[in-house]
């Protein structure tokens, strides 16, 4: 071999390594780091039982989206919505029998307390209830489809991955329909199609039947899932507010029998919006000219 052939075979030696070693060095592995599974399309692993943010059954007022008039957090409410809460707690609510756990709710008004189902923003992740219960869901990830098991109430929640698009003559559930899309590693659900009965939290805010979340499911590693939602209802909120939460893993936890209330103890006519209470549940009328 020839100085010149040598020397040429040295510089890609060299050229390589330096493009492969400060690659390496910028990814380290820790050691006995998990890997991020993936499915056999190169999908990340949603499957598993995951934990967290159970934001139910707190006994404050921060269990609910937003502060007492809406403004919490960044949500704004419209006139409808600000009306709803406003009936949904009471003008003197923090003296008044008939609400729970501190949050100055009339529970005569608390779907939950119907027994309705709790809806998809209620039930989380993250969770707004008001027994327990919450915070620990089941996924279920097949290439057609990711199906979601929560452990209250046993709901169950299907995001169509096959490429369908909302039907166009879309009836309405309590959990709505939901079409998944992937955006990289990200998989981004779109969900309208909503009854209008549920409750967004434990706090007393109410939507449309214009609801619509739009959720992105992100792996973060082995043992991380977080999920950014965002929430819009152009009928009870002047414009969307986003959640952030973050799960982990929990091989060890199973889903099984919640019962943490019995809904059944206050089922009666729910009152319509702006009737009179008469004493219901010890709630009293309102002052002359006030309005709840």
């Amino acid at each position: 071999m020839t100085k010149n052939h040598f020397g040429w075979l040295w510089g890609i030696i060299v050229l390589t390594f330096s493009m492969v070693v400060p690659a390496a060095a910028q990814q380290p592995v820790a050691a006995g780091a998990k890997a991020m599974p993936r499915t056999p399309d190169g999908k990340p692993g949603l499957s598993g039982t995951w934990s967290g943010s159970d934001r139910g059954g707190t006994g404050d007022e921060d269990s609910g989206l937003a502060g007492e008039h809406g403004s919490k957090g960044g949500m704004e409410l419209t006139k409808w919505g600000l009306d709803k809460f406003n009936w949904n707690r009471g003008p003197e609510s923090a003296n008044m029998t008939g609400v729970y756990r501190g949050q100055h709710v009339r529970v005569d008004q608390d779907p939950l307390y119907h027994c309705y189902p709790a809806g998809l923003v209620r039930l989380g992740p993250p969770s707004h209830l008001i027994s327990g219960g919450g915070g620990l869901y089941e996924i279920v990830q097949r290439p057609d489809k990711v199906i979601m098991l929560f452990q209250y109430q046993h709901e169950v929640r299907t995001i169509y991955t096959d490429g369908r698009e909302h039907p166009k003559n879309l009836e309405i559930t309590w959990n709505g329909h939901s079409i998944g899309k992937w955006d990289g590693d990200t998989l981004v659900a779109d969900t309208i199609g909503f009854r209008d009965e549920s409750w967004l939290d434990s706090g007393g805010h109410e939507h449309s039947t214009q609801l619509h979340v739009v959720e992105r499911f992100r792996r973060v590693d082995a043992e991380t899932l977080e999920i950014e939602r965002t929430i819009g209802d152009p009928v009870a909120l002047v414009k969307p507010i986003t959640l952030r939460v973050v799960l982990k893993l929990s091989p060890d936890k199973d889903l099984d029998e919640n019962i943490g209330y019995d809904c059944t103890q206050f089922m009666m006519r729910k009152p319509f919006f702006g009737e009179g209470e008469g004493g219901l549940l010890g709630i009293s009328e309102p002052a002359p000219g006030g309005t709840y």
